[in-house]
């Protein structure tokens, strides 16, 4: 396995929940590993001096640690520069991989609204570019211009909330394509998660968690002996981070992992379906 770092992105509105998902992202990394938290230039100095204080692993990246660096990398990209300024998640899709790749050639990133309850150590330590699948296809562009007017790939029900990803592959001039498209952003916060799926795609082969064992749906009735982690998507699961903070069942069980696909036009007809009659 190749020695990578953790990254999360973090905002004071969410001390709170980081309280119990950060402590149990730190259990589950290997000795040499790092838990790197960016904030999004809300952070005070009592959020700093919290998280400096979980582990000697962590490491804080402040906005104005890294502006300026991020700032000289994008110079000649003001598509990303417009789009770092208006949206906060551009920091997980441009700040993170940009300073990642000082420090190696893949890295994890997990959301802090993530609950890792038994044996994740596999899920930091991957090798080959993986992603977590949710419960339906969620992108920032219709699938009707991805087939038609584009013609990219899309990995199936792909999920930005955690990922590991070989930065070799991570591309500006792409990013920059993408970002300067006037019909990119028909639903915004989709827009960065919609980023990384092309990245992936353009990457090659990729994998994903076993759909039991890591969860990321909206309906979800909590943990049972096959859950290792819960992505707490939607309204009903948001805070629930301390409810489900316990594991069940055997702590041990392996993770499994699979071979994504891509998504395809009977993909895109089930969806539209879905949509016009439900």
């Amino acid at each position: 396995m190749l020695k990578q770092d953790v990254y999360t992105l973090l905002c004071h509105r969410d001390m709170d929940m980081a309280s119990v998902t950060l402590p149990k992202i730190l259990k589950f990394l290997k000795a040499d590993q790092k838990l790197i938290i960016f904030d999004d230039d809300s952070f005070t100095t009592t959020d700093i001096n919290w998280c400096l204080s979980l582990s000697e692993k962590v490491e804080v990246i402040t906005f104005s640690d890294r502006n300026s660096i991020v700032s000289e990398e994008l110079k000649n990209y003001p598509n990303c520069l417009k789009y770092r300024r208006e949206l906060p998640l551009a920091f997980k899709l441009l700040d993170i991989p940009i300073i990642a790749k000082k420090g190696g050639n893949r890295f994890t990133f997990t959301d802090t609204d993530i609950l890792y309850l038994k044996n994740c150590e596999h899920y930091f330590s991957r090798d080959v570019n993986t992603y977590l699948k949710t419960d339906s296809i969620k992108i920032s562009v219709r699938l009707q211009h991805v087939f038609m007017k584009y013609k990219w790939r899309v990995p199936f029900k792909f999920n930005s909330g955690y990922f590991s990803f070989d930065l070799h592959e991570f591309d500006l001039d792409f990013l920059e394509y993408y970002l300067g498209l006037s019909d990119i952003r028909n639903t915004p916060w989709l827009s960065e998660q919609t980023a990384w799926a092309l990245l992936f795609a353009r990457s090659g082969n990729s994998y994903c968690p076993d759909e039991n064992q890591f969860i990321c749906r909206e309906k979800f009735d909590g943990p049972s002996e096959s859950t290792l982690a819960i992505h707490l998507i939607g309204k009903e699961n948001k805070y629930k981070y301390e409810n489900w903070a316990e594991p069940v069942g055997d702590v041990d069980m392996e993770a499994k992992f699979y071979k994504s696909r891509n998504v395809t036009k009977l993909d895109w007809i089930k969806k539209t379906a879905a949509r016009l009659f439900t």
